[in-house]
């Protein structure tokens, strides 16, 4: 057998196997979760991935398709066939006129003249009489047939066997039955057949340098003389390399050869004033909701990071995987924004746009 060696080159991909080589994690199973993309997540497995729902997938199948792991299918589920989501719930329409407005009643059909109706419609004083020819009815499918039945409240119509459809939760549309793409599930567990192979291969690859999690690559070591430089400057960036040096009693010098290399850092990104957007005549701010696809997400962000307007972005690892959060002078800036570099993108989907009433605190000084 035959290992992908690349696969275990993610350090915490290389944790998951060595946990589940252990005996005390055997298997990781799928938790049903309408709130993420999927409609599912493993949750044991994020938290030793430190992944978010979609990435945490995409690792266990390269796991299953490397030989590592087992796939064992356990459940399937129905998706929407507009938006794809797993948010979808059966209802039943009218046939006739695509109502969900039905009444479910007990009907009477009289087998003699054919009339069918409620069973109050058939009830006088007691007994059952048709409305129709005025007979009574002798007996339960003697003479009659009573079953459940559904009355459309906007056409009228009496319905035995109402339209069974799929309604999506999220973009309100309609899917037939049998229609519906699927999404199997799988409980993932460590392919025993090869147990002994994946062993023996664990044993010539260490383990990787910790690079995890993702987050965390990028940190740069800082002593405690760049801390409390970079406390001055959050507090006041108007002072001067002289007057840091003071207080701090070290050399000019130090402090212009740490602040540089800071900035090569990217630990300090700029030097500037922290203004009131408010204040200052951007009164339309909005914290934007958008679902991105994973292998666009590099692309969306450096397009947005290029706009004037946005002032922050944040990458999460749940559904709505981007947070925007931008300042516009008017409602109509703001809606040109989104005509231009949200709406119409076909790997973008704006799912919320909150407007900020009011700024209570903005501040992203870090206290170090």
């Amino acid at each position: 057998m035959k290992f992908e060696g690349s696969v275990l080159e993610d350090r915490r991909t290389w944790l998951l196997i060595k946990e589940l080589l252990g005996g005390e994690l055997d298997k990781l199973v799928p938790v049903l979760d309408p709130a993420s993309h999927l409609g599912f997540r493993y949750l044991v497995a994020e938290g030793l991935l430190e992944a978010g729902p979609v990435e945490t997938v995409e690792i266990l199948q390269r796991l299953e398709a490397a030989g590592f792991l087992d796939a064992e299918l356990v459940d399937v589920l129905l998706l929407c066939s507009s938006c794809g989501s797993s948010q979808i719930h059966p209802r039943l329409r009218c046939p006739n006129c695509g109502s969900s407005r039905l009444l479910h009643q007990e009907t009477i059909e009289h087998f003699v003249c054919g009339h069918v109706g409620s069973r109050k419609e058939f009830t006088k004083e007691g007994v059952l009489y048709c409305p129709k020819c005025d007979e009574s009815l002798e007996g339960h499918q003697q003479d009659y047939l009573q079953r459940s039945s559904a009355k459309c409240l906007d056409c009228g119509a009496l319905l035995t066997e109402p339209r069974l459809v799929h309604s999506c939760s999220r973009c309100q549309e309609i899917t037939e039955i049998g229609q519906a793409p699927e999404r199997p599930l799988y409980i993932y567990r460590l392919n025993q057949e090869h147990r002994g192979d994946i062993i023996h291969y664990l044993g010539y690859h260490p383990e990787p340098e910790a690079e995890h999690p993702r987050r965390r690559k990028h940190r740069t070591s800082l002593d405690s003389v760049d801390r409390r430089i970079l406390n001055l400057l959050q507090g006041d960036s108007r002072l001067s390399f002289r007057a840091i040096a003071r207080r701090l009693k070290i050399g000019d010098a130090t402090v212009r050869e740490r602040v540089a290399r800071l900035q090569d850092k990217d630990v300090i990104h700029a030097f500037t004033t922290l203004v009131d957007p408010e204040k200052a005549g951007m009164e339309v701010i909005g914290l934007i909701h958008l679902e991105v696809h994973p292998k666009s997400l590099a692309v969306v962000v450096d397009e947005l990071k290029a706009v004037e307007n946005v002032k922050t972005i944040m990458e999460t690892g749940e559904r709505v995987n981007l947070l925007v959060l931008a300042a516009f002078p008017t409602r109509k800036a703001l809606n040109d924004f989104l005509d231009k570099h949200i709406r119409g993108r076909s790997n973008t989907r704006l799912d919320a746009i909150s407007l900020v009433l009011s700024l209570h605190k903005l501040d992203m000084r870090i206290s170090l």
